[in-house]
């Protein structure tokens, strides 16, 4: 299983779904999916998450947030920003923005 550990943003910007800039995922030793034959541990763009999702999502490729229930990550795409939420359940705020965040460093 692949889990979104961590997220981060910008200075300043306003912290939501949209604005997130990069994903912490972690695989477990179970899990078979790589990239360039490395298993998908790092920090990814979110952009990157959600084309993987939407390309692969229908062939067994799930991400879920390492907060329970364990919501799994889902593509999402407005105002052509493509992002990615976790699945709807019982809590009032989307489970990936629950996770511990960063602040990206400035160039």
């Amino acid at each position: 299983m692949i889990y979104a550990e961590k997220i981060s943003f910008r200075r300043n910007d306003e912290q939501n779904l949209q604005t997130i800039v990069r994903i912490k995922l972690l695989s477990d030793s179970s899990e078979t999916w790589k990239i360039n034959d490395k298993p998908i541990n790092g920090w990814y763009k979110k952009e990157d998450i959600n084309a993987w999702l939407h390309n692969h999502g229908d062939t067994g490729f799930e991400i879920k947030v390492n907060i329970k229930p364990y919501p799994n990550l889902v593509p999402v795409e407005r105002n052509s920003v493509k992002y990615v939420r976790s699945t709807r359940d019982y809590t009032n705020k989307d489970n990936l923005l629950n996770l511990e965040a960063f602040y990206e460093k400035e160039s």
